[in-house]
């Protein structure tokens, strides 16, 4: 452990644990020794190993289990926002293995709600599509995707699996979009997204809700939900200073 007198002890043993981390010496997922057992170890009070190991956890190095106890977190991937509209790219250039499995592809009417988001008719046909993401044979994205017939003719005649909607948009249908609004939040999984991506009820995600508006006409052309695992994602924006204060433009 450091000699570093001046530091306070908590974060001697923050800085002890981290190097077992970053060396290797504890692999993503192991489970680290009790706060008896550093205690003990370390020659400190269980009280200050508490405090060094819910600061790792506060930074997203540790993560307690409840029941079970306290494991090396998984390793985050980062995603720019302009990232978000093609998974499979974004994952690939980062050597992160990835396979898909399509969950859902149905018919459907438009809602009132999916109607304003679209700029459609209530009723009108949709293509309502789910596809679970898999990164290094983890379950980490859920995209639920709402899709106007009139403006992704014969959809169900490509395989979603190995293919982005993103790609899809613009190789097939030769479309352009102009522009994506886009939301963030944090959001607990329900019972069917829990199932579907693993985890358990209740379990900590980040929402991406998304609207492609087509370029030209700047029609919505998708809307989307996209469940992101908060133990497996982040997401970084980059803000250009000199916008800030602009009106937003419609």
């Amino acid at each position: 452990m450091s000699d570093e007198l001046s530091k306070p002890l908590y974060n001697q043993i923050q800085e002890y644990i981290t190097e077992l981390i970053l060396s290797g010496k504890l692999a993503p997922d192991a489970k680290i020794q009790s706060e008896r057992e550093f205690s003990e170890e370390l020659g400190v009070s269980r009280m200050t190993v508490r405090r060094a190991i819910t600061e790792l956890v506060n930074v997203g190095l540790l993560v307690r289990r409840h029941g079970s106890g306290t494991y090396v977190a998984q390793p985050k991937v980062t995603y720019e926002a302009r990232e978000m509209v093609n998974y499979i790219q974004a994952m690939n250039a980062r050597n992160i293995a990835t396979t898909s499995q399509l969950l859902e592809f149905e018919d459907m009417a438009a809602s009132r709600r999916l109607a304003d988001l679209l700029g459609i008719q209530i009723g009108n046909p949709l293509y309502h599509v789910s596809v679970l993401r898999f990164a290094n044979r983890v379950p980490v994205i859920l995209e639920r995707g709402f899709f106007p017939h009139d403006r992704w003719p014969k959809m169900e005649e490509w395989d979603l699996e190995k293919t982005s909607v993103y790609d899809l948009l613009t190789s097939v249908y030769k479309v352009t979009p102009s522009r994506i609004s886009q939301t963030v939040e944090a959001v607990v999984a329900t019972d069917t997204v829990a199932q579907q991506l693993r985890v358990e009820e209740g379990f900590p995600l980040l929402l991406l809700s998304r609207i492609m508006y087509s370029e030209g006409t700047d029609q919505p052309i998708a809307y989307s939900q996209d469940f992101l695992r908060s133990d497996y994602a982040r997401v970084h924006f980059d803000i250009q200073l000199q916008d800030i204060g602009k009106p937003n433009n419609p």
